[in-house]
């Protein structure tokens, strides 16, 4: 596994800065609950593959205590940006709020320390009556993927999970394309995975999912095989993936996806898929170089001058979960050039 120094570099006793210049945490973009949510889903992750590493324990608690400060209870939501002077800046975020329920859930059935568990479950009790307030498609995923995780908690999930499958399942009818949207933007194979998750209750969103999964890997396909994310550059305009700047988070979120594909489906193909979603972060890619650096760093992406020197949370954190769940999945893979995994 990759190991977790640079993840704890970024780390103090509040949470996880969000930007780094090279390797040095960057103080003034302070922290943001996206990532600090993500820090904590990833100690779970840790914690089932090495239940004897301390580590993931004792990060789960700071993350943790992050997490509980961000809900804003009369507001029903979960606040995003704290400033490097710990001030909340802005009210509640319904992207970050709906990825901090799936990583309540998740945490809430990990292998952590005695009482980080329980905490997880309660806090879930209390937010999960929000799901249904979000109005974008991601959150709806995202929430989706929570509810189906919480299934195993005893928490009243087929409501809201109802609810949250048919509207994804009516964006799916009324799509202009095969991947819910337009065009591919930022974590989209994350709609497809929600459509998988939300198949429990809609048995529709499942064929949907997988089509969807199906466009996105053919349309994030550069001449050579490799997998090429959208670039952020090109996020929502016509004419598909740009080359620049492709974004870590993008590959782990096509690497996610697939691997819900293969556990749906039984098909290797989805696995394959996976492979060379996770060869991007190793030099499978438009430049032909490593975006992971031995320490558990990953750096933030591909730009026009070539690899990104800055290794901040969102990267590194989307290098670790794809490792991470990689290792879950059993998948072990060979050497990585430009032409394939050996």
């Amino acid at each position: 596994m990759a190991p977790l120094d640079h993840l704890v570099r970024l780390t103090d006793d509040c949470g996880i800065w969000q930007h780094a210049r090279c390797i040095v945490p960057d103080r003034r973009h302070g922290y943001c609950l996206d990532d600090v949510s993500r820090a904590l889903w990833l100690c779970a992750r840790r914690a089932r593959l090495d239940p004897v590493d301390p580590r993931p324990g004792r990060l789960a608690v700071i993350y943790a205590s992050f997490v509980d400060h961000a809900w804003d209870a009369e507001a029903g939501g979960f606040r995003n940006f704290l400033s490097h002077d710990r001030q909340w800046i802005g009210g509640p975020d319904e992207d970050a709020s709906a990825r901090t329920l799936l990583t309540l859930a998740e945490t809430a059935l990990a292998l952590l320390p005695d009482g980080i568990g329980d905490w997880a479950r309660e806090r879930l009790r209390d937010v999960l009556p929000s799901a249904t307030d979000f109005r974008s498609p991601r959150p709806w995923a995202w929430a989706l993927g929570a509810l189906s995780v919480a299934r195993e908690l005893d928490l009243p999930v087929d409501a809201p999970g109802r609810t949250l499958a048919d509207r994804l399942l009516d964006l799916w009818q009324r799509a202009p394309g095969l991947t819910f949207e337009a065009e591919l933007a930022y974590d989209s194979p994350r709609l497809a995975q929600g459509a998988l998750d939300g198949a429990w209750w809609r048995e529709e969103l499942a064929e949907a999912g997988l089509d969807a999964l199906r466009e996105m890997s053919r349309i994030q396909t550069a001449d050579d095989g490799a997998f090429r994310p959208p670039g952020s550059d090109g996020y929502g305009r016509p004419g598909g993936p740009v080359r620049y700047a492709q974004q870590p988070l993008d590959a782990w979120a096509q690497v996610e996806a697939t691997l819900a594909a293969h556990t749906l489906t039984g098909d290797a193909d989805w696995t394959r898929e996976a492979q060379r979603a996770h060869a991007w972060f190793l030099g499978r890619n438009e430049v032909g170089c490593p975006l992971v650096t031995p320490d558990g760093g990953c750096r933030d992406g591909i730009d026009p001058q070539g690899i990104s020197v800055n290794q901040g949370a969102e990267s590194t954190l989307a290098w670790l979960h794809t490792d991470a769940v990689m290792a879950l999945a059993g998948l072990v893979p060979g050497p990585v050039d430009r032409h394939g995994i050996a």
